[in-house]
């Protein structure tokens, strides 16, 4: 079988393990000494015990003292005895991974790639769900370093300032995965979206589909739907053309795809392409069309992205990039092992994705709108 295609694009500051850990030591709370809890029940005005309660049953906590309490943390670089005693050579040998979500079978595909890696090296694995939106991941994070966590993969572009200011004053190594992100602070090992994106769009062109929806996930701040969105909208503007895009909400399902294209079809009729950001939304797009009668390819070409296991199963089967998610998974595991391990540096490193041709696409119909 092919390995796929990676190639390393820049290596990042070294971040040597045990030297890191050395240096948590140097963390300051007041009085040059490191933080205590004391010193985060002081800033945040609360009491050790509504500390304590935070940190260990957030639940038993209001909202607003919760938030408090975890900027005081983070202004200070607390972490819990079970973080500290993991950057202090007291290894827990645990690594955590901030997911999306769990249902969706791309995340299930890189996450048995971490899991299985670590496994494979005496290491464990945290699994945390902290939802589309990376501007808002730092408590899920915090949460992982609290229960020893030396290590954190992070599907997608960091964007909390809160967590990057933390990692700033904390050495412990971060690793995004699943985007490949040029000139971004913290390495990362991935696809190049926007790339992968043109791949397909240039396809749809090439076919002569003149008239090109998009359905797309969630974009606040979730990096891979933001730059496929983007660079649909560049290409159809730079080829003189109109942008059609539908933007379904956070925890979409299949049968939101299907709603999505039901509204494109009703505002824009005469569209005959529709690229998915996700093979989920594709597989809606499908569905819908066997309710409304429109034939693929022949009406109405459609493609998905990811290749998840079901795509070349569907009654056309799909049209879609495949992402190399198990890959990219277990290379990042080993990569954040080597960094704990050996001092190795984390080092970016992009993955190519291959462009599938099945059932779902083919060239468009010569009428204005769909053929009859």
């Amino acid at each position: 079988m092919k390995m796929p295609e990676i190639s390393p694009i820049c290596a990042v500051k070294p971040t040597d393990a045990r030297a890191a850990r050395n240096n948590s030591m140097k963390s300051k709370g007041q009085g040059g000494r490191g933080a205590t809890v004391h010193d985060v029940a002081k800033l945040a005005n609360v009491s050790i015990a509504t500390v304590s309660r935070v940190l260990n049953k957030p639940d038993t906590v209001n909202k607003e003292m919760s938030e408090r309490v975890l900027q005081a943390a983070a202004q200070l670089g607390y972490t819990t005895n079970s973080a500290g005693k993991a950057l202090r050579l007291a290894r827990t040998r645990t690594i955590g991974t901030l997911l999306p979500r769990l249902d969706d079978p791309i995340f299930s595909e890189l996450a048995h790639g971490i899991q299985e890696t670590l496994f494979a090296q005496d290491y464990a694995g945290f699994l945390q769900t902290s939802g589309y939106d990376n501007t808002k991941i730092f408590d899920a994070a915090l949460r992982l370093f609290n229960r020893g966590a030396e290590g954190l993969l992070v599907f997608g572009r960091v964007e909390d300032d809160r967590l990057l200011e933390f990692i700033a004053k904390n050495p412990i190594p971060v690793l995004q995965v699943y985007s490949y992100l040029e000139g971004h602070p913290l390495p990362s090992v991935g696809i190049d979206n926007a790339r992968c994106t043109r791949k397909i769009a240039e396809l749809m062109l090439q076919f002569g589909h003149t008239h090109v929806a998009l359905i797309s996930g969630p974009t606040q701040g979730n990096d891979r739907q933001q730059s496929r969105l983007d660079t649909y909208e560049k290409i159809m503007r730079d080829n003189g053309l109109e942008t059609i895009v539908q933007v379904v909400q956070p925890g979409y399902t299949i049968n939101d795809g299907g709603m999505a294209f039901r509204r494109i079809m009703e505002q824009n009729p005469k569209v005959t392409s529709v690229m998915c950001n996700t093979d989920l939304l594709a597989c809606g797009v499908l569905s819908e069309c066997r309710k409304l009668g429109i034939e693929v390819p022949k009406q109405l070409s459609v493609s998905g992205f990811e290749d998840v296991s079901f795509a070349p199963l569907l009654y056309q089967p799909l049209t879609t990039l495949s992402v190399p998610a198990g890959d990219i998974g277990r290379h990042a595991a080993r990569a954040m092992i080597a960094n704990l391990e050996h001092g190795e540096s984390l080092t970016s490193m992009q993955f190519e994705a291959s462009l599938i041709l099945r059932d779902s696409v083919a060239v468009a119909p010569k009428a204005s709108g769909r053929a009859a």
